[in-house]
């Protein structure tokens, strides 16, 4: 009888293995082909052919190198630099374009992947987690057009890849490649500048020789901004190394639905006209057609010769009250996480089709990060596992609560990764501490577990060192 039991045992311990490998070949054959149509859809869906509105801000801003209006002062340089260097690789050749901007969106999941794999212990989950960032769509339609998310998405996973690198390893070196790396993302896209903050102070006051890091950090930090602090003055007359934030950020606290702005500089006239997309269609829709509270228009005059005078004046004239403070970020909150991701929402392509319907899981996937959150404090985990959701945290109170922009539907994009990015740590580190306190006494069975244990999980810990 025992030793049927323990055939038995070996027989759906060998059916257990043989199962996972069969996952873990469909699993990678699925992202072979997410990834060939990646490709396939760069190909058809060239971002050159999508030249209009932000996106030709953008390419306009990054091809014409010397430009030093205010506007190409409001956004930050970094994704200039990029689309710079990109026209000068390409000689905005269609096919080098798009050849260029495949790796870019290749890139994207791979690098998450690479996150998800130093943030919790199972290959499986995280290989899970790539084939679904692979195939997101609201994660592969914006490639087809010139958008800061194109490189933000890649340099967020990269900066996150390298802060949980710098966790494990605690050297000055890691330390120094995670502050560049924050650095870099923070001038492509504002909000990577708080999540910066949350990330790299955390892991300051966790880790040794904090003078040392410090004084890299700094060194890091004054060789970036320092000429972009000089540039800025220079062109705008006030500090923003990261870029002029404050139209948005007038245009947001104002409750107006659309914003006029005239810039004045040693003679020279600007008139630029914004409304934000996400204003203009109905983000419940097809279930309702509520539409925002937001009328009129707010019109601003800034002399730039007057640094800072005429921003404070502009402030001053548009205050935010408690309650316009209510309604104002309640709808922040809806435009968030309902409304369409602008541009990658034209109904033309299959695609944004699906990036549209998809739209309605982010509110609930945002109560089941909740829910883990709270598990994970209720369970009693302590310490680092707390700082994904504290990045979280700092994501939602910023971009949701603060209304520093009008918000649309691609804000969101950084979130759909955290939030993956969350669940699977919740279960990586719930399925490693099960698997743990399942081990049997007997040294035997201990071994065996062991075999389907490192089968799974245990591989070679392929981190860059």
């Amino acid at each position: 009888m025992t030793s049927f039991r323990a055939i038995l045992a070996d027989w759906r311990k060998m059916i257990t293995l043989d199962r996972r490998r069969a996952l873990l070949w469909v699993s990678y054959l699925l992202i072979a082909m997410g990834m060939v149509y990646r490709i396939d859809y760069v190909i058809e869906h060239n971002p050159v052919d999508h030249i209009w509105s932000d996106p030709e801000r953008h390419w306009v801003q990054g091809i014409n190198t010397q430009r030093n209006d205010p506007m190409v002062m409001t956004d930050p340089v970094i994704y200039q630099l990029f689309i710079a260097t990109l026209a000068k690789l390409t000689f905005k050749n269609a096919d080098l374009v798009a050849f260029y901007t495949i790796l870019l969106c290749l890139f994207t999941p791979w690098v998450w992947y690479r996150f998800l794999r130093e943030l919790q212990p199972s290959r499986q989950l995280a290989l899970a987690g790539g084939l679904v960032l692979v195939w997101l769509p609201s994660w592969l339609g914006i490639y087809s057009y010139f958008m800061q998310e194109t490189l933000m998405l890649p340099l967020l996973g990269l900066a996150l890849w390298m802060s949980w690198r710098c966790k494990r390893k605690q050297t000055v070196n890691s330390f120094a490649v995670m502050i560049f790396i924050w650095a870099i993302a923070g001038l492509t896209r504002g909000i990577c500048i708080p999540l910066a903050a949350v990330v790299t102070t955390w892991l300051w006051l966790d880790q040794v020789q904090k003078l040392k890091k410090a004084f890299t950090a700094a060194t890091i930090l004054l060789l970036i901004l320092g000429p972009l602090v000089v540039r800025g003055y220079q062109h705008m007359s006030i500090f923003a190394p990261h870029g002029v934030g404050h139209m948005n950020m007038l245009y947001a606290k104002s409750g107006k639905k659309e914003v006029k702005i005239t810039y004045r500089r040693q003679g020279a006239v600007w008139y630029f006209g914004f409304m934000s997309p996400a204003l203009l269609v109905p983000p419940f829709k097809p279930l309702s057609d509520w539409q925002t509270q937001r009328t009129g228009k707010v019109f601003l005059e800034i002399n730039i010769d007057n640094g800072k005078q005429d921003w404070q004046q502009s402030f001053k004239e548009n205050p935010l009250s408690f309650s316009n403070y209510l309604w104002i970020v309640k709808e922040n909150l809806i435009f968030l996480f309902f409304s369409p991701s602008w541009p990658d929402s034209d109904p033309a392509y299959f695609l944004h089709k699906v990036g549209y319907w998809m739209r309605w899981i982010w509110a609930p996937l945002a109560l089941i990060c909740l829910t883990t959150i709270v598990l994970q404090i209720r369970r009693g985990d302590r310490g680092l596992q707390f700082l994904l959701p504290g990045v979280l945290l700092t994501w939602f109170i910023l971009q949701g609560l603060t209304p520093l922009v009008v918000n649309e539907g691609r804000y969101r994009k950084p979130f759909e990764g955290l939030a993956l990015a969350q669940i699977v740590l919740f279960l990586g580190t719930h399925r490693s501490r099960s698997a743990q306190s399942s081990v049997p006494a007997t040294a035997k069975s201990s071994l065996d577990e062991r075999v389907v244990l490192e089968s799974d999980d245990c591989d070679e810990k392929d981190a860059i060192d």
